[in-house]
């Protein structure tokens, strides 16, 4: 998943116009529950016995750190163009910005994908499992339609399977600038508040009526776009001092609302774990969607407390700030190590199959991390020139003008 900065007047901890620190240790806890879900929930256990295999399965949940990824989307860049909401450059700064952050590495893995397929057609002809068909993928990945088009060869989908998020990200980043930037304050709360209510709307009638079968109930933006929609009313209640007086004068209220959502999450257990169902569809994702905006409420608003601290560990720090390729990678890492070494899908209930997991891991973090220090980091910078004020060479051009 993306990852982005935060502007705005007063945050956490009174950091003004700067980066708030725990935003990265919660990037880096959805990180790490993705990873849970795809390296420890999904790999076939079955062998170590019924119990065994229940409470490893239960890591399945882990799939809810993409609603994590949403919410701080929602947040984080709600917050950045609702700071920037009046400036000259509002629309360039945010598209270029955004590209120099997600395009590159992203069409980077997709080319990388098609020279793959046609290395494998050139030089293993009717093997592998891979035909001419896996190339018809690389332009629906291009364009970001892959939650739209989501049947896909098992090359392929081994390949792209975790990219349906990104295209949601992506379609945000469409509707969110305009919306935030031609809507009133009050207009774009009702609008935000409207699809909290009428997302889960939405996923029943594809889910029973519509696309029965299908996973649009779970890959169409606007069936997770309570979880962005959130995010971007935490953002713009935050910028209310209000709001964050009454927030940090009930921080036990707050605490126990936290509480209770984690209690929710738990009853909710066996149905999340198998996330295409009614109650997922309709309460699930919701409830997911505003428990971990209480979750980050919690930890911005009360920098001193044990979640804030838990979240500055230098740990889920690092792991956030290269969640991104983390976020690419680390699937197919897993799955091409197991073919590659054990010639067998995912599995998990071998010392032989645990060493060829750790190995993709660990294969996967030394990757993205090459990733972040010398190519991504460096095109961040370079979006970050594209200004939301005016150019620094324009300001003083128009500078020499008045003096001369």
């Amino acid at each position: 998943m993306s990852s982005g900065g935060i502007g705005g007047k007063e945050l956490a901890g009174g950091n003004v116009s700067g980066r708030i620190p725990e935003l990265d240790g919660l990037r880096g806890l959805a990180i790490l529950l993705v990873i849970l879900c795809h390296y420890v929930g999904n790999p076939d256990h079955a062998p170590l016995g019924y119990f065994v295999h229940r409470y490893l399965l239960s890591f399945t949940v882990g799939w809810s750190g993409v609603d994590l990824f949403f919410v701080l989307s929602g947040f984080l860049i709600g917050g950045i163009l609702l700071d920037a909401r009046d400036t000259p450059h509002y629309f360039r700064a945010f598209y270029m910005r955004r590209v120099f952050r997600i395009l590159p590495i992203y069409y980077l893995w997709t080319i990388l994908f098609a020279a793959t397929v046609i290395a494998a057609l050139v030089f293993f002809p009717g093997r592998l499992g891979i035909s001419s068909s896996d190339l018809l993928r690389v332009p629906v990945q291009l364009l970001f339609l892959q939650n739209i088009f989501i049947g896909m060869p098992h090359f392929t989908w081994s390949w792209f399977v975790v990219t349906w998020s990104l295209a949601i990200e992506e379609q945000f980043y469409l509707l969110a600038p305009p919306l935030i930037r031609f809507l009133s304050l009050r207009r774009l709360v009702i609008a935000l508040a409207a699809t909290v209510v009428l997302a889960p709307v939405l996923r029943f009638m594809l889910f029973r009526y519509w696309a029965p079968g299908t996973y649009l109930c779970a890959y169409l933006m606007p069936c997770r776009a309570d979880s962005l929609s959130c995010g971007m009313l935490l953002a713009v209640a935050w910028r209310d001092a209000r709001f964050r007086e009454f927030i940090r004068g009930h921080a036990a209220l707050l605490q126990r609302v936290l509480f209770a959502g984690f209690l929710g999450v738990g009853g909710l257990l066996w149905w999340l774990v198998h996330p295409i169902n009614a109650v997922t569809v309709t309460i699930g994702y919701t409830w997911l969607a505003l428990f971990y905006s209480v979750l980050l409420l919690t930890v911005v608003s009360q920098p001193a407390g044990p979640l804030a601290a838990a979240m500055r560990r230098p740990f889920l720090a690092w792991l956030g700030g290269i969640s991104y390729c983390v976020y690419l990678l680390h699937d197919a890492f897993n799955f091409f190590a197991h073919g590659i070494f054990l010639h067998a899908e995912p599995r998990l209930y071998t010392l032989s199959q645990l060493a060829v997991s750790v190995f993709a891991l660990l294969t996967t973090l030394g990757a993205a991390s090459l990733s972040w220090r010398f190519f991504e980091k460096p095109l961040i910078r370079r979006g970050h020139s594209y200004s939301y004020e005016e150019d620094a060479a324009q300001a003083r051009q128009l500078s020499n003008r008045r003096i001369a």
